[in-house]
């Protein structure tokens, strides 16, 4: 890898963490959307198979957007990160700001130190860390994963309290206090649907790397289906296997990751009892959805907890019609058959198409009634 030479100013860059299902996506769109005048490149990262948060931003063209798919950035595919941001910046007209969305897993730490490399040093600098906090689903994360979650809020200089909307002022003002104690330099932002005000998160110049000086990174493992589970990797027996940080926390922070993909229109009905009815060791679920009773328009899975959401979308344009699923859950957690059968059941047929019309027609009688 070439070093990076002559770069008078660093690139600021903005690095998004937060747990599975925070509305980091939703936060990235609001900055790409935005009246700023940057010259703005991206970076997400989604350790499934499909890079559903890539498909799932707007704002930017093709190019400027980079896809670290299939591995953790903090850990599996860090390389990976290293060597885009290696070529971002040695670009003829290298953009003015980098946005890294990382993901839900991801240890935050570990991400910022790649910025530490010798090849990155003089071409790029990080600005802010923040971290989005779903205020409505944070307390129903527990046990292993909620390490991982409070880790990426106590790493954080900036934390979006995103979906304040959902919860009421009691658990709102709890939820900002606890933060406030848990990282008190940190600024804390509420906010629905990410849109924060940007001149308080874009070249704000606040992150301090050092303030973590000694801190041990999270021992983060992440499967994609059909991965083999390596047992002395699992527990830390570092004498056999060669890290990149080091691991003094629960070594047994597993997550696992399933897709699901066909081209075969799906009953709108189904889907929605089938994404409804996902067990609880499911933690999220996002993609698209090829609906047979809306074939022109994408499908949007959305399950963050214990919410679900099936919303029509933006018409296919000129992407052939597909289903694209993917499941974040514990590892071991995930029945990848009975996941399968379920979406496979989906596929609509002509008796879900009867049964479409006729509750399209009970909605019918039932408006007449009301009115």
């Amino acid at each position: 890898m070439t070093e990076i030479q002559d770069l008078t100013e660093p690139i600021p860059v903005t690095i998004i963490s937060g747990f599975l299902g925070a509305g980091k996506t939703s936060l990235l769109n609001h900055i790409l959307n935005a009246d700023h005048g940057l010259r703005v490149a991206v970076l997400v990262n989604d350790f499934g198979e499909v890079n559903i948060d890539a498909e799932l931003i707007s704002g930017v063209s093709g190019e400027s957007t980079i896809n670290l798919s299939n591995g953790c950035i903090c850990c599996s595919i860090r390389d990976d990160l290293l060597e885009a941001m290696v070529q971002l910046v040695q670009r003829p007209d290298p953009p003015e700001y980098i946005v890294v969305e990382t993901s839900g897993v991801s240890d935050p730490l570990a991400v910022s130190l790649t910025f530490m490399a010798r090849e990155l040093r003089s071409g790029a600098r990080v600005d802010s860390m923040l971290t989005v906090v779903d205020s409505d689903q944070i307390d129903h994360v527990d046990g292993k994963h909620r390490v991982l979650a409070l880790d990426q809020i106590a790493m954080a200089d900036i934390v979006v309290l995103n979906k304040v909307d959902l919860v009421n002022d009691e658990k709102r003002e709890k939820l900002a206090a606890f933060v406030k104690k848990l990282v008190p330099r940190a600024r804390i932002l509420e906010t629905t649907h990410g849109k924060v005000p940007l001149d308080l998160v874009l070249g704000v110049g606040t992150y301090d790397l050092r303030r973590f000086s000694g801190k041990s990174g999270l021992d983060v493992h992440v499967h994609a289906d059909g991965e083999a589970h390596d047992h002395d990797h699992a527990h830390g027996r570092e004498d056999d296997h060669h890290h990149e940080h080091s691991h003094a926390h629960d070594h047994t922070l597993v997550f696992n990751t399933w897709s699901y993909t066909t081209d075969k229109p799906l009953s709108h009905q189904a889907v929605r009892q089938a994404v409804k009815t996902l067990p609880a060791t499911i933690y999220r679920a996002k993609g698209f959805v090829y609906l047979d009773e809306t074939p022109d328009r994408k499908g949007i899975v959305h399950v963050v907890g214990q919410r679900a959401r099936l919303i029509i979308g933006e018409p296919w344009a000129d992407e052939k019609p597909g289903t694209q699923l993917v499941f974040i859950g514990e590892y071991g957690g995930m029945d990848d058959c009975e996941l399968q059968s379920r979406f496979d059941a989906c596929q609509a047929t002509e008796k879900t198409r009867q049964d479409a019309v006729l509750e399209d027609a009970f909605e019918l009688l039932r408006d007449l009634v009301e009115r």
